[in-house]
This record gives C-alpha cells, structure tokens and sequence, in this order.
C-alpha cells in the first residue's frame, strides 16, 4: 500500500475539533496515543473490542503508548503501526486487530488562527460482506467517539500549551505578607 493509498478506501467516519492550542502542543497529545494514555474517549469500547480481537488470537491486549512528539513511522502503537508521521500535521495508523478488512486511523492537524483544528478519521476497506457488516455495525460508535477524542486531545494540548507557557506561575510560592 502506498502512503495515502488509504484516502481511497470506500468507507470512513470522523470527528474533528479546534483548540486554542499551537500545532505542536496539538501533535504531542496526538503522538501519546495509546499505551497509558490508551484513547482519551470510551476508553471501554476499546478496551472491549481489544478482548475480542485477543478472544479469537490477535494482538487486542498489546500495550505499547506512542513517544509523543518523537512518534515515527514503523512505530507500534498498541495494535496499530504507524504509516505516516508527518510532524506536525499528520498521524495515520494501520489497524492491527483481526477484522474482516482492512483500516486506518488517521489524525490531521491544521493551523488556523488563534490555535488548530484536529481532525480524526477512520477509513475502511472492507473484505467482503461480513467487512461491510463490520463497518456498518462500528460506524455509529466512531461518529461519536472521533468527536469526543478529538475534544479530548484539544483540552489537554491546551492544558499543556497552558503550563509550559507559564512554568514559573505554577511553581513559585506567593512573597509573603509585607509587615509595617
């Protein structure tokens, strides 16, 4: 498969948000993904789903976060290896799990002004007719999901953006009272 060879799939859902926060606060949150951090929205559903990918023997319970900013392309995050790593603006993983087709998950991040809008969206290959009945029956969670992690992701870069904007604020005691 060529890089963006997945754009072309026939299938695909999404969600996207926008933030206050600068792109490359945005691109740290997004290249966490996984591991400890494990989705930043129904983490349940993936957790569900990852047992029944390592019910019938597939790589479902792996952990393995991505490395923030640093993520590159080979990378294995949880089930998924990492196609394409364009810093800042694009993270796009292969799925892992056994499933009837074949998907990717992917992450844009554009600048606009006052901040950037993530957008997330998974696309689907399907392998015959149970692959359409597999997207068909997990369309509906990814409406939801994409745009609730996506808001996820844009309130922690803001977080993030926030405390290193103002590193000494956070840690420096307040002068005490002046007596006269």
């Amino acid at each position: 498969m060529t890089v963006s060879a997945y754009r072309d799939y026939p299938y695909h859902a999404g969600g996207a948000s926008l933030t206050r926060a600068p792109q490359h606060a945005l691109w740290s949150v997004v290249g966490a993904i996984g591991g400890e951090h494990r989705y930043y929205a129904l983490d349940t559903l993936w957790t569900v789903r990852e047992w029944m990918d390592a019910a019938i023997g597939g790589p479902g319970m792996r952990r393995a976060g991505g490395r923030g900013a640093e993520v590159a392309v080979g990378d294995v995050i949880d089930s998924w290896r990492v196609l394409v790593a364009d810093r800042p603006r694009r993270l796009a993983m292969e799925f892992g799990m056994k499933a009837p087709g074949h998907g990717v998950l992917e992450f844009d991040i554009e600048p606009v002004h006052g901040g950037a809008r993530l957008a997330a969206t998974a696309y689907w290959k399907p392998q015959g007719l149970a692959g359409l009945l597999y997207w068909r029956a997990m369309e509906p969670a990814h409406l939801v999901l994409f745009r609730r992690m996506t808001a996820e992701m844009c309130r922690r870069a803001e977080r993030q953006a926030g405390d290193a904007a103002q590193p000494e604020a956070a840690n420096t005691p307040e002068p005490a009272p002046q007596r006269g």
